[in-house]
Protein backbone atom coordinates (compact mmCIF):
# COMPACT_ATOMS: atom_id res chain seq x y z
CA UNK A 1 0.00 0.00 0.00
CA UNK A 2 3.20 2.13 0.82
CA UNK A 3 3.45 2.97 -3.52
CA UNK A 4 -0.03 3.60 -3.82
CA UNK A 5 -0.30 6.20 -1.40
CA UNK A 6 3.48 7.69 -2.41
CA UNK A 7 2.22 8.07 -6.13
CA UNK A 8 -0.82 9.29 -5.20
CA UNK A 9 0.61 11.70 -2.76
CA UNK A 10 2.74 12.71 -5.71
CA UNK A 11 -0.24 13.07 -8.23
CA UNK A 12 -2.01 15.55 -6.08
CA UNK A 13 0.74 17.51 -4.83
CA UNK A 14 1.61 18.39 -8.81
CA UNK A 15 -2.77 19.38 -9.22
CA UNK A 16 -3.06 21.54 -6.33
CA UNK A 17 -2.60 25.43 -6.29
CA UNK A 18 0.52 26.86 -4.08
CA UNK A 19 -0.48 26.73 -0.01
CA UNK A 20 0.04 30.42 -0.41
CA UNK A 21 -2.79 31.13 -2.93
CA UNK A 22 -5.19 28.33 -1.90
CA UNK A 23 -5.08 29.63 1.63
CA UNK A 24 -5.71 33.60 0.95
CA UNK A 25 -8.33 32.85 -1.16
CA UNK A 26 -10.08 30.21 1.96
CA UNK A 27 -9.59 33.29 4.34
CA UNK A 28 -11.05 35.45 2.43
CA UNK A 29 -14.18 33.52 1.70
CA UNK A 30 -17.34 35.22 2.80
CA UNK A 31 -18.97 32.33 4.69
CA UNK A 32 -15.54 31.54 7.07
CA UNK A 33 -12.61 32.58 8.07
CA UNK A 34 -9.58 30.22 8.33
CA UNK A 35 -7.36 30.18 11.62
CA UNK A 36 -4.28 27.99 11.98
CA UNK A 37 -3.54 26.38 15.62
CA UNK A 38 -0.67 25.02 16.52
CA UNK A 39 -0.98 22.37 19.90
CA UNK A 40 1.22 19.77 21.38
CA UNK A 41 0.27 16.73 21.75
CA UNK A 42 2.86 14.06 23.32
CA UNK A 43 6.40 13.98 21.61
CA UNK A 44 4.43 16.20 18.48
CA UNK A 45 3.35 19.76 17.91
CA UNK A 46 0.32 19.61 15.53
CA UNK A 47 -0.63 22.69 12.61
CA UNK A 48 -4.05 22.67 11.47
CA UNK A 49 -6.85 24.60 10.11
CA UNK A 50 -9.63 25.63 12.06
CA UNK A 51 -12.99 27.21 9.40
CA UNK A 52 -14.92 28.94 11.73
CA UNK A 53 -18.56 29.81 9.93
CA UNK A 54 -18.78 33.71 9.28
CA UNK A 55 -22.33 34.19 11.45
CA UNK A 56 -22.98 32.72 14.84
CA UNK A 57 -20.45 32.94 17.73
CA UNK A 58 -20.19 29.52 18.81
CA UNK A 59 -20.12 26.28 16.86
CA UNK A 60 -20.42 22.43 17.13
CA UNK A 61 -17.07 21.59 15.05
CA UNK A 62 -16.17 18.64 13.02
CA UNK A 63 -12.12 17.02 13.00
CA UNK A 64 -11.28 15.44 10.18
CA UNK A 65 -8.77 12.27 10.57
CA UNK A 66 -6.77 11.36 7.42
CA UNK A 67 -6.45 8.04 6.35
CA UNK A 68 -2.86 6.67 5.84
CA UNK A 69 0.29 8.51 4.01
CA UNK A 70 2.05 11.48 4.23
CA UNK A 71 -1.31 13.78 4.17
CA UNK A 72 -1.39 17.32 4.48
CA UNK A 73 -3.61 20.25 5.01
CA UNK A 74 -2.24 21.51 1.23
CA UNK A 75 -3.06 18.31 -0.06
CA UNK A 76 -6.38 17.60 1.56
CA UNK A 77 -8.07 21.09 1.69
CA UNK A 78 -9.15 20.92 -1.99
CA UNK A 79 -9.92 17.60 -2.26
CA UNK A 80 -12.19 17.95 0.71
CA UNK A 81 -13.33 21.61 0.14
CA UNK A 82 -17.29 20.13 -0.83
CA UNK A 83 -17.26 18.59 2.41
CA UNK A 84 -16.07 21.62 4.05
CA UNK A 85 -18.26 24.33 2.35
CA UNK A 86 -21.58 21.67 3.45
CA UNK A 87 -20.40 21.52 7.32
CA UNK A 88 -19.92 25.30 6.98
CA UNK A 89 -23.38 25.47 5.31
CA UNK A 90 -24.71 23.62 8.12
CA UNK A 91 -22.88 25.63 11.30
CA UNK A 92 -20.18 23.54 11.47
CA UNK A 93 -16.91 24.91 12.17
CA UNK A 94 -14.23 21.88 10.58
CA UNK A 95 -10.41 20.97 11.76
CA UNK A 96 -8.14 20.14 9.21
CA UNK A 97 -4.16 18.80 10.08
CA UNK A 98 -0.67 17.87 8.49
CA UNK A 99 0.28 14.29 9.53
CA UNK A 100 3.41 14.34 12.12
CA UNK A 101 6.45 14.28 9.87
CA UNK A 102 4.53 15.98 6.89
CA UNK A 103 3.87 19.86 6.37
CA UNK A 104 4.32 21.87 9.39
CA UNK A 105 3.07 19.57 11.93
CA UNK A 106 6.47 17.78 14.19
CA UNK A 107 7.26 14.60 15.22
CA UNK A 108 7.73 11.24 14.07
CA UNK A 109 4.82 8.45 14.40
CA UNK A 110 5.89 5.41 15.52
CA UNK A 111 3.39 3.54 16.89
CA UNK A 112 0.28 4.52 13.94
CA UNK A 113 -2.51 3.78 15.65
CA UNK A 114 -2.09 4.54 18.93
CA UNK A 115 0.20 8.00 18.37
CA UNK A 116 -2.35 9.53 16.04
CA UNK A 117 -5.10 8.33 18.35
CA UNK A 118 -3.68 9.83 21.05
CA UNK A 119 -3.16 13.28 18.49
CA UNK A 120 -6.77 13.22 17.80
CA UNK A 121 -8.22 13.12 21.29
CA UNK A 122 -5.24 16.00 21.99
CA UNK A 123 -6.90 18.09 19.49
CA UNK A 124 -10.04 17.84 20.69
CA UNK A 125 -9.10 18.73 24.20
CA UNK A 126 -7.60 21.51 22.64
CA UNK A 127 -10.99 22.74 20.52
CA UNK A 128 -13.21 21.72 23.82
CA UNK A 129 -11.27 25.07 25.52
CA UNK A 130 -12.25 27.65 22.41
CA UNK A 131 -15.02 29.96 23.27
CA UNK A 132 -16.22 29.81 19.68
CA UNK A 133 -16.81 26.14 20.12
CA UNK A 134 -19.41 24.26 21.78
CA UNK A 135 -17.86 21.48 24.21
CA UNK A 136 -20.25 19.18 24.10
CA UNK A 137 -20.62 18.96 20.43
CA UNK A 138 -17.39 17.77 18.89
CA UNK A 139 -17.14 14.94 16.47
CA UNK A 140 -14.90 13.44 14.29
CA UNK A 141 -14.93 12.26 10.36
CA UNK A 142 -12.41 10.75 8.19
CA UNK A 143 -11.69 8.41 5.85
CA UNK A 144 -9.67 4.61 5.04
CA UNK A 145 -7.68 4.42 7.93
CA UNK A 146 -9.66 6.45 10.22
CA UNK A 147 -11.78 3.19 10.79
CA UNK A 148 -9.15 2.31 13.52
CA UNK A 149 -8.08 5.74 14.80
CA UNK A 150 -11.48 7.23 15.15
CA UNK A 151 -13.16 4.66 17.68
CA UNK A 152 -9.53 3.61 19.15
CA UNK A 153 -9.86 7.48 20.58
CA UNK A 154 -13.10 7.20 21.94
CA UNK A 155 -10.94 4.78 24.72
CA UNK A 156 -8.74 7.92 24.95
CA UNK A 157 -11.59 10.77 25.62
CA UNK A 158 -14.90 11.23 26.34
CA UNK A 159 -15.72 14.34 24.41
CA UNK A 160 -16.83 12.88 20.82
CA UNK A 161 -20.63 13.30 20.40
CA UNK A 162 -20.94 12.19 16.36
CA UNK A 163 -18.74 10.09 14.05
CA UNK A 164 -19.11 10.29 10.58
CA UNK A 165 -16.88 7.53 8.72
CA UNK A 166 -16.62 7.06 4.98
CA UNK A 167 -15.12 4.24 2.83
CA UNK A 168 -13.39 3.26 6.69
CA UNK A 169 -11.57 0.08 7.32
CA UNK A 170 -13.75 -2.08 9.51
CA UNK A 171 -11.81 -5.06 10.41
CA UNK A 172 -8.51 -5.94 11.43
CA UNK A 173 -5.59 -4.21 8.74
CA UNK A 174 -4.29 -7.19 7.13
CA UNK A 175 -7.35 -8.47 6.01
CA UNK A 176 -8.21 -5.42 4.48
CA UNK A 177 -4.77 -5.88 2.74
CA UNK A 178 -5.99 -8.91 1.44
CA UNK A 179 -8.69 -7.74 -0.54
CA UNK A 180 -6.46 -4.77 -1.68
CA UNK A 181 -4.09 -7.48 -3.12
CA UNK A 182 -6.94 -9.04 -5.02
CA UNK A 183 -8.35 -6.23 -5.94
CA UNK A 184 -4.94 -4.79 -7.02
CA UNK A 185 -4.48 -7.89 -9.41
CA UNK A 186 -7.71 -7.47 -11.03
CA UNK A 187 -7.32 -3.48 -12.03
CA UNK A 188 -3.86 -4.52 -13.10
CA UNK A 189 -4.91 -6.80 -15.95
CA UNK A 190 -3.35 -9.87 -14.33
CA UNK A 191 -4.71 -13.48 -13.77
CA UNK A 192 -7.79 -13.18 -10.67
CA UNK A 193 -6.17 -16.98 -9.57
CA UNK A 194 -2.80 -14.83 -9.10
CA UNK A 195 -4.31 -12.11 -7.19
CA UNK A 196 -6.26 -14.55 -5.09
CA UNK A 197 -3.10 -17.15 -4.38
CA UNK A 198 -1.35 -13.68 -3.50
CA UNK A 199 -3.57 -12.37 -0.76
CA UNK A 200 -4.01 -16.42 0.24
CA UNK A 201 -0.55 -16.33 1.56
CA UNK A 202 -0.72 -12.58 2.80
CA UNK A 203 -3.23 -13.90 5.08
CA UNK A 204 -1.37 -16.80 5.79
CA UNK A 205 1.14 -14.87 7.13
CA UNK A 206 -0.57 -13.40 9.92
CA UNK A 207 -2.99 -16.26 10.60
CA UNK A 208 -0.76 -19.14 10.85
CA UNK A 209 0.77 -20.38 14.15
CA UNK A 210 2.85 -23.12 12.40
CA UNK A 211 6.78 -21.65 11.97
CA UNK A 212 6.75 -23.23 8.72
CA UNK A 213 3.64 -22.38 7.00
CA UNK A 214 4.45 -18.68 8.00
CA UNK A 215 7.82 -19.52 6.88
CA UNK A 216 6.51 -20.27 3.28
CA UNK A 217 3.93 -17.49 3.13
CA UNK A 218 6.33 -14.63 3.33
CA UNK A 219 8.78 -16.69 1.02
CA UNK A 220 5.84 -16.59 -1.48
CA UNK A 221 5.32 -13.25 -0.99
CA UNK A 222 8.67 -11.87 -1.28
CA UNK A 223 8.77 -13.25 -4.88
CA UNK A 224 5.22 -12.12 -5.61
CA UNK A 225 5.49 -8.79 -8.07
CA UNK A 226 1.99 -7.92 -7.20
CA UNK A 227 3.35 -7.84 -2.90
CA UNK A 228 5.80 -5.98 -4.36
CA UNK A 229 4.26 -3.39 -6.18
CA UNK A 230 2.43 -3.09 -2.82
CA UNK A 231 5.37 -2.65 -0.44
CA UNK A 232 3.91 -5.76 1.62
CA UNK A 233 7.02 -8.27 1.09
CA UNK A 234 8.46 -7.22 4.81
CA UNK A 235 11.70 -9.47 5.90
CA UNK A 236 10.89 -12.46 7.85
CA UNK A 237 10.82 -13.01 11.56
CA UNK A 238 12.88 -15.12 13.34
CA UNK A 239 11.32 -18.33 14.72
CA UNK A 240 11.59 -16.91 18.56
CA UNK A 241 10.04 -13.43 17.56
CA UNK A 242 7.24 -15.54 15.28
CA UNK A 243 6.52 -17.33 18.54
CA UNK A 244 5.85 -14.42 20.60
CA UNK A 245 3.65 -12.97 18.43
CA UNK A 246 0.32 -11.86 19.86
CA UNK A 247 -2.15 -11.91 17.38
CA UNK A 248 -5.14 -10.84 19.71
CA UNK A 249 -7.48 -8.91 17.93
CA UNK A 250 -7.38 -5.84 20.76
CA UNK A 251 -3.81 -5.80 20.65
CA UNK A 252 -3.28 -2.36 18.43
CA UNK A 253 -1.56 -3.56 15.29
CA UNK A 254 -2.19 -5.81 12.52
CA UNK A 255 -4.49 -8.00 13.72
CA UNK A 256 -6.94 -5.11 15.65
CA UNK A 257 -10.26 -4.89 14.77
CA UNK A 258 -12.19 -1.78 15.49
CA UNK A 259 -15.33 -2.83 15.58
CA UNK A 260 -16.00 -4.45 19.20
CA UNK A 261 -15.29 -0.57 20.08
CA UNK A 262 -17.29 0.93 17.52
CA UNK A 263 -20.70 -1.41 18.77
CA UNK A 264 -20.17 -0.03 21.92
CA UNK A 265 -20.36 3.36 21.20
CA UNK A 266 -23.82 5.27 22.02
CA UNK A 267 -23.18 8.33 20.11
CA UNK A 268 -24.66 9.06 16.36
CA UNK A 269 -22.65 7.76 13.70
CA UNK A 270 -23.11 7.94 9.88
CA UNK A 271 -20.83 5.19 8.02
CA UNK A 272 -20.24 5.62 4.15
CA UNK A 273 -19.03 3.18 1.89
CA UNK A 274 -18.40 3.19 -1.92
CA UNK A 275 -19.46 0.10 -3.83
CA UNK A 276 -16.45 0.15 -6.25
CA UNK A 277 -14.34 0.76 -3.41
CA UNK A 278 -10.71 -1.59 -4.18
CA UNK A 279 -8.80 -0.27 -1.62
CA UNK A 280 -10.98 -1.51 1.04
CA UNK A 281 -13.93 -4.22 2.16
CA UNK A 282 -16.95 -2.17 1.30
CA UNK A 283 -19.14 -5.00 1.75
CA UNK A 284 -17.61 -6.15 4.62
CA UNK A 285 -17.46 -2.64 6.32
CA UNK A 286 -21.46 -2.17 5.25
CA UNK A 287 -22.38 -5.66 7.08
CA UNK A 288 -20.03 -4.51 9.92
CA UNK A 289 -21.15 -1.32 10.95
CA UNK A 290 -25.04 -3.11 10.49
CA UNK A 291 -23.95 -5.52 13.20
CA UNK A 292 -22.27 -2.84 15.48
CA UNK A 293 -25.45 -1.01 14.97
CA UNK A 294 -27.68 -3.25 16.20
CA UNK A 295 -26.09 -3.27 20.13
CA UNK A 296 -26.11 0.46 20.07
CA UNK A 297 -29.22 2.85 21.75
CA UNK A 298 -29.00 5.75 19.23
CA UNK A 299 -31.69 6.51 16.25
CA UNK A 300 -29.30 8.50 13.92
CA UNK A 301 -26.89 5.50 13.28
CA UNK A 302 -26.88 5.27 9.64
CA UNK A 303 -25.13 3.03 7.23
CA UNK A 304 -25.24 3.62 3.41
CA UNK A 305 -23.46 1.73 0.77
CA UNK A 306 -23.17 4.40 -2.29
CA UNK A 307 -23.52 3.22 -5.87
CA UNK A 308 -20.78 4.04 -8.59
CA UNK A 309 -17.97 5.25 -5.81
CA UNK A 310 -14.42 4.53 -5.28
CA UNK A 311 -12.73 4.72 -2.38
CA UNK A 312 -12.48 9.04 -2.01
CA UNK A 313 -16.24 8.80 -2.42
CA UNK A 314 -16.00 10.29 -6.48
CA UNK A 315 -18.02 9.06 -9.10
CA UNK A 316 -16.05 6.03 -10.54
CA UNK A 317 -16.37 3.35 -13.64
CA UNK A 318 -14.14 1.09 -12.36
CA UNK A 319 -13.09 2.33 -9.01
CA UNK A 320 -9.25 1.13 -9.46
CA UNK A 321 -6.44 3.16 -7.98
CA UNK A 322 -5.12 4.53 -11.06
CA UNK A 323 -8.78 5.87 -12.64
CA UNK A 324 -9.23 7.86 -8.82
CA UNK A 325 -5.59 9.09 -9.51
CA UNK A 326 -6.44 10.30 -12.62
CA UNK A 327 -9.40 11.80 -11.59
CA UNK A 328 -7.38 13.91 -8.91
CA UNK A 329 -4.51 14.65 -11.66
CA UNK A 330 -7.16 16.11 -13.84
CA UNK A 331 -8.23 18.00 -11.09
CA UNK A 332 -12.31 17.23 -11.38
CA UNK A 333 -12.45 14.76 -8.48
CA UNK A 334 -16.46 14.89 -7.93
CA UNK A 335 -18.39 13.41 -4.95
CA UNK A 336 -21.85 11.32 -6.05
CA UNK A 337 -24.40 13.86 -5.45
CA UNK A 338 -25.81 11.07 -2.65
CA UNK A 339 -22.62 11.29 -0.14
CA UNK A 340 -23.21 15.25 -0.07
CA UNK A 341 -26.86 14.91 -0.05
CA UNK A 342 -26.54 12.23 3.02
CA UNK A 343 -24.25 13.95 5.21
CA UNK A 344 -26.30 17.20 4.77
CA UNK A 345 -29.74 15.06 5.77
CA UNK A 346 -27.84 13.79 8.28
CA UNK A 347 -26.14 16.82 10.06
CA UNK A 348 -30.46 18.30 10.09
CA UNK A 349 -31.18 15.29 12.09
CA UNK A 350 -28.17 15.49 14.40
CA UNK A 351 -28.49 19.59 14.79
CA UNK A 352 -32.01 18.80 15.97
CA UNK A 353 -30.67 16.33 18.29
CA UNK A 354 -28.48 18.72 19.68
CA UNK A 355 -30.94 21.39 20.13
CA UNK A 356 -33.57 18.87 21.66
CA UNK A 357 -30.96 17.80 24.19
CA UNK A 358 -31.60 14.20 23.45
CA UNK A 359 -28.42 12.05 22.24
CA UNK A 360 -26.99 9.55 23.87
CA UNK A 361 -23.21 10.79 25.21
CA UNK A 362 -20.10 7.92 25.03
CA UNK A 363 -20.43 4.84 26.64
Amino acid sequence: MKLIRILFCMIVLAWIPSPEGAFAQEAQNALYRVEEMSLPAGPFTIVGDLYIPATGNRHPVVVWVHGSGPLTRQLMAPLLQPQIDLFLKAGFAFFLDDIPGAGSSKGEITQVFADRAMILAREIEALKKRSDIIPTQIGVAGSSQAGIVMPLATTLTSDIAFMIAEACVAECAYKQDGYLIEQFAICEGLPAEEGRTAARFHRQRYETKDFREYFAAVDFISKSEICKQLSLNNPPLSEEKFKQRDQSPSRLGSWYDPMPVVAGLQFPILALFGEKDKNINSVQGCEAYRQAFQTARNGLNRVEMIANANHLLYEAETGCVRELMAQVAGGKPLYSPRVLGLIALWLDGLKAAFAGHCLQGPA
